[in-house]
């Protein structure tokens, strides 16, 4: 018998013939010592309705304790525990927002830029935020009681300690490269000024008058997107990353960065010739903390624990069907759903996306000793079996099966699947295997195992017969 080996990380190929095989809604996860393969390939997270709103165009969220703040188009409104909904007021505009809050007491204010305006809202209501002195920002951050603007000419501006008035002469001009400004994130006790071709760090040095930060250093690495940078998040401790000028994913490492994407991701987003169509966000779930990118027709996810990338596409799509920012809130991951106006919790504990199919699947490296031919009598994959749920809908949940094909064309073409149960609850004696495989072309066998069944899902490997 020959292993057969599939991948820890996602690698498509430019084409299917150079393929390092492919995770698609999987992900992998190391085992400890003793277990059956160095590592698992489980099923990646699913997405339940946490609200639903009857709004549309999901444009970004917040949370301000205790509630969850959520823009659609011309309209904000919030969410309580429990995901009760109630309009907020009028938010014009359908285009991406961008929310901050301060630390005033006894209530904070509350700021979101949008595409042409900037308003301060309450529980109840909104209202926009007129002053002569801050022109139009694309941004706005918090850090250290002040708010930061930045606006796209290169500007950035504070406004007073806890408030949202702006004096006209407190800002500085981002001057390490003439490319203006796209973001202010707050990260790590500092404030990154994110131009397109570097981002410029400043720190708290008291400044009586004025600005009240000043430049500690430049990274050259630029920001590729305003939406495409994530990792700042409260409950997301991990790391920042974002997409940068060179069309790879840079993560911060001290003030320098370390290019994270391999170059089939590199080449999807070089394809994205408007990159504010590029959106990054985070989440922790299983104790793995993943950022994500979605471009057109495509999202990516990393995980930062094991450093391997995996697909994600919902049912009939070509990429994950969330949207905008996530938020930790309520003890939950919180996102918007393109599809609907609904706000989604990213989870475990289910295995649909909002009750449609969630799709695990995972290819094979290419199996083959070039140029040599082999016949391959059996094949059997070691899946964690007994998985279906006695109670559950019959029979995708009580009688779970996974869908068995290969290609000996590099991919082109894969044979129709062979179903094969994963068997009913606790029922593991019976084997994943299938008989008769028939010849392998030069190029090498490539197997594809596709569950669509809701149960949980983990492939350990797998092993062909070969015969010359």
């Amino acid at each position: 018998m020959a292993k057969i080996l599939f991948p820890q990380s996602t690698s498509p190929g430019v084409d299917s013939q150079e393929g390092g095989g492919r995770l698609v809604n999987a992900y992998s996860e190391p085992l400890g010592q003793g277990a059956g393969n160095a590592f698992v390939i489980r099923r990646a997270p699913g997405l339940r309705t946490f609200a639903g709103s009857g709004e549309s165009g999901c444009r970004g969220m917040t949370v301000v304790d205790p509630y969850l703040f959520v823009a659609y188009s011309n309209k904000l409104v919030r969410f309580d525990s429990t995901g009760v909904g109630a309009t907020v007021g009028t938010l014009n505009g359908d285009d991406w927002v961008c929310f901050a809050r301060n630390n005033k007491t006894p209530t904070p204010d509350r700021v979101v830029v949008t595409e042409d305006a900037v308003y301060t809202f309450t529980e109840t209501a909104i209202a926009e935020l007129v002053d002569g002195d801050l022109p139009q920002p694309n941004s706005v951050c918090f850090i250290d009681g002040f708010f930061f603007f930045t606006i796209a000419d290169g500007r950035c501006f504070a406004s007073g300690i806890n408030d949202v008035t702006v004096n006209g002469n407190d800002y500085i001009r981002a001057e390490a490269k003439p490319d203006g400004l796209l973001r202010g994130i707050a990260f790590d006790r500092e404030l990154y000024l994110c131009g397109p071709s570097n981002i410029e760090v400043w720190a708290n040095t008291g400044n009586a008058t004025g600005f009240p930060f000043s430049r500690t250093t430049v990274i050259w690495r630029g920001l590729a997107g305003r939406k495409a940078i994530a990792g700042f998040e409260d409950g997301f401790a991990a790391a920042l990353l974002w997409v940068s000028d060179d069309n790879g994913v840079h993560q911060l490492a001290g003030y320098g960065t370390q290019k994270v994407s391999p170059p089939e991701l590199d080449r999807l987003i070089e394809a994205t010739t408007n990159k504010d169509l590029l959106e990054a966000s985070v989440y922790v779930v299983g104790g793995h903390p993943c950022w994500r990118i979605t471009g057109p027709g495509f999202t990516w996810v990393y995980d930062l624990s094991t450093k391997t990338w995996h697909e994600r596409k919902s049912y009939l799509t070509s990429s994950w069907r969330i949207g905008a920012n996530s938020v930790q809130a309520f003890g939950k991951w919180l996102t918007g759903d393109r599809l609907s106006g609904s706000v989604l919790e990213i989870t475990e504990s289910t295995y649909r996306e909002v009750g449609e199919p969630l799709i695990w699947e995972a290819e094979s490296y290419a199996m083959g000793d070039f140029p040599a031919r082999f016949r391959v009598p059996r094949a059997e994959f070691n899946f964690v079996r007994g998985t279906g749920i006695a109670n559950g809908e019959d029979p995708i949940e009580r009688q779970p099966q996974v869908a068995i094909s290969w290609t000996d064309d590099g991919g082109d073409n894969y044979t129709t699947p062979l179903l094969r149960e994963l068997g009913a609850q606790q029922i593991q004696k019976y084997p994943v295997a299938i008989n008769g495989c028939g010849v392998t072309n030069t190029i090498g066998r490539r197997w594809r195992l596709t569950v669509a069944d809701p149960v949980y899902v983990g492939l350990l490997g797998g092993d062909m017969g070969v015969m010359r």
